[in-house]
C-alpha cells in the first residue's frame, strides 16, 4: 500500500483545516508526499512519508501538529482515536494514530485489521 488510506487522508485534511495560517503551505507539502513505511503497532499506527523539500519549510513552534480526536469505524465497532502529525525541520514526515479505546473502555487489536478498511466517522464530541 503506497497511498494514504481514506482515514489518513481525512485526518490530514482535518489537520490542515485546523492550521489557518499555514494551511495552504501544509496542503502543498502533503500533496507531494511519498509513503515510505506504515507501522501497524496494534494500538495504532505510524505512517512515514517524505515530501518535496524544494519548497521552504513551515515555520512551526513545535515538532508536532495536534490532529483531531475522532471516532473511527473498525469492522462493526467504533473506536476513539487521536492523531499527531510529526514534522522535522519544518517538513511533515509522519502521521501517528493511537487509540483511546471503544466507548465501553475496550481496545481493538489493529494488528488483526487491514488499516485501509478503517474509516473516519466524525470528530469526538
Amino acid at each position: 500500500m503506497r497511498e494514504f488510506t481514506e482515514l489518513e487522508r481525512a485526518v490530514l485534511d482535518a489537520i490542515c483545516e485546523g492550521q489557518s495560517e499555514m494551511a495552504d503551505g501544509l496542503r502543498k507539502l502533503l500533496a507531494t508526499a511519498q509513503l515510505t513505511e506504515r507501522d501497524n503497532t496494534g494500538h495504532g499506527f505510524y505512517t512515514s512519508f517524505e515530501v518535496d523539500k524544494s519548497t521552504p519549510p513551515l515555520e512551526l513552534p513545535e515538532r508536532l501538529l495536534d490532529g483531531p480526536n475522532g471516532e473511527v469505524a473498525v469492522g462493526g465497532e467504533t473506536l476513539l482515536m487521536g492523531f499527531i502529525l510529526w514534522c522535522d525541520d519544518g517538513y511533515p514526515n509522519c502521521l501517528e494514530g493511537f487509540q483511546y479505546g471503544t466507548r465501553d473502555g475496550g481496545n481493538i487489536d489493529l494488528k488483526t485489521m487491514n488499516l485501509s478498511s478503517v474509516r473516519w466517522l466524525r470528530p469526538m464530541s
